[in-house]
């Protein structure tokens, strides 16, 4: 990758990001391969939540150590933080992409989303009281069953982009300003 401190900035964020982004989509392919188990294995089911909820504290963990490693004095605007952020997950998405397609093309021949139906009208069945909400599930399970791969690999990258959106926000917000704090307190 070169020497990433002799660079500009832009062309920092972005070697970063690819670099950062790469290490973060493998983690999202590991906690994907979660999601076939989640049916049949109740701490499958948690772990991936667990996995999940950490993704903003591994994103921040990227830009932390990013923000150390390569930019002047350890310190990063909110801007440059929010991009490589944006960039990050970005490039995240689309390496997790690839897992998802091989899944959904050549391994899973629907059966993930056809366990998720045959859940759904059990639950309809043993709790009446829910049947409308059931039926609501089962109409977009529904439309997810009829969607090629490529659609729903296509409908994950834009899942995964929307949340990195989200959460590059306060990640930037935090990565930029928690240097400033530091220095005000050793003064």
């Amino acid at each position: 990758m070169g020497n990433m401190e002799q660079e500009s900035p832009m062309k920092n964020i972005v070697n970063g990001a690819m670099m950062y982004g790469t290490w973060m989509g493998i983690y999202w392919m590991l906690k994907f391969m979660l999601v076939p188990l989640m049916f049949t294995v109740p701490l499958a089911s948690l772990l991936f939540l667990g996995l999940t909820a950490a993704v903003p504290f591994v994103g921040y963990f990227f830009v932390r150590h990013f923000r150390e490693r390569y930019c002047l004095e350890g310190r990063i605007a909110f801007v440059q933080a929010w991009m490589f952020t944006l960039l990050m997950y970005a490039f995240a998405s689309l390496l997790a992409s690839v897992a998802h397609y091989v899944y959904f093309a050549y391994v899973d021949g629907g059966a993930l989303l056809g366990t998720y139906v045959e859940q759904l009208e059990q639950l309809g069945q043993l709790q009446p009281e829910l049947a409308e909400a059931v039926a609501e599930y089962k109409k977009a399970a529904e439309l997810l069953v009829a969607m090629s791969p490529i659609d729903l690999t296509v409908q994950m990258i834009v899942n995964n982009l929307f949340y990195g959106m989200i959460l590059a926000l306060p990640t930037a917000l935090v990565a930029s300003m928690w240097r400033r704090k530091r220095e005000k307190i050793k003064e």
